[in-house]
């Protein structure tokens, strides 16, 4: 069974997605894999090159530690996106059956787990930027 929303009736999540598109995201059939690690980090690592003197290793490259800080950040983001898919689907759910209390609560559960997966890629991200910059030092 495909996932795929061809068309949402509200903008945010076409937007929200191409904003998302800068770290990797990507609307994954069922069934398709996602933890491909170094794959993943190749698109992210240009958000942590943020001055010209600074070199952001490729995973593989990365220490032990930097690699698990690199994988939860990366984890995070995949869940991120998960919740986003959850949403919209939730979202259109609201429009083909009309307005019900039950669903509006659904869509409102699906919309906070959302938003906090992006507040904890972003925290995320900043804990991985310090061991970056230390390791630049």
């Amino acid at each position: 069974m495909s996932t795929t929303i061809t068309e949402l009736p509200n903008p945010l999540f076409s937007n929200g997605r191409s904003v998302l598109a800068k770290f990797g995201y990507r609307h994954l059939e069922d069934g398709e894999l996602r933890e491909d690690w170094a794959e993943m980090w190749e698109l992210l690592r240009p958000d942590f090159a943020g001055r010209a003197d600074r070199h952001v290793p490729a995973y593989g490259d990365l220490s032990p530690v930097q690699a698990a800080a690199a994988r939860e950040y990366m984890a995070v983001r995949l869940i991120a996106d998960r919740n986003l898919e959850i949403c919209e689907r939730r979202h259109v759910q609201l429009f083909s059956g009309g307005i019900q209390t039950d669903a509006v609560e659904r869509y409102a559960e699906a919309r906070d787990a959302y938003e906090e997966a992006v507040e904890t890629f972003g925290h995320a991200r900043e804990a991985l930027d310090v061991l970056l910059s230390r390791a630049a030092a």
